[in-house]
């Protein structure tokens, strides 16, 4: 796992060192439901995901450089082998609420977007967002990603998610949209 570097943030693999603070966002009551999981009711279930965190091997932390603290997650997932063999990858995201509307999350996708094609060479990346979730829709489409699909049929621990709108962005499409006056923040 590479560690990135933004304006403004660290991406980093989480430790546990990092349990109160992911803690801290993770219990949110609108956090959590609008990725798909329940909000943590206590420190000991954060304890738990941390640690199968800790074991991922696609999963960074987003730290604030200011404060060194931990405010939310980002990762790049090969979710399956057909996924794997064609070099598609899924990105997902989770932030506290105390911090949105501040462009953070929009410079964390940035960088993981362009590690993922210009580092990890992949051909595909893939993300969705629940059919309510509007901040993650400007997200996705302010980094050039196209809607492709409706899932009706993901599973997630927050049951009341019933649809998922599925968006893509192939490298050819990113390097094709680059161009060195243009920032995708």
């Amino acid at each position: 796992m590479k560690k990135l570097i933004t304006k403004r943030l660290i991406l980093r693999k989480p430790y546990m060192k990092d349990l109160k603070d992911y803690h801290d966002f993770a219990k949110l009551n609108n956090v959590g439901p609008s990725a798909g999981w329940l909000p943590h009711e206590s420190l000991q279930e954060s304890r738990g995901v941390l640690r199968e965190h800790i074991k991922r091997a696609d999963l960074w932390v987003i730290v604030l450089k200011e404060t060194n603290q931990v405010i939310g997650t980002i990762n790049l997932e090969i979710t399956d082998f057909f996924h794997a063999i064609n070099g598609i990858v899924e990105l997902g995201y989770a932030i506290s609420s105390k911090f949105w509307n501040q462009g953070l999350m929009s410079e964390a996708v940035n960088e993981v977007v362009s590690y993922a094609f210009k580092d990890l060479k992949v051909k595909k990346i893939i993300c969705g967002h629940a059919k309510d979730n509007v901040a993650s829709k400007k997200i996705i489409l302010k980094h050039g990603f196209r809607k492709t699909h409706v899932d009706y049929d993901r599973e997630f621990e927050n049951s009341e998610i019933d649809e998922v709108h599925m968006y893509e962005l192939t490298s050819e499409e990113y390097w094709g949209n680059k161009d060195e006056n243009k920032i995708w923040l």
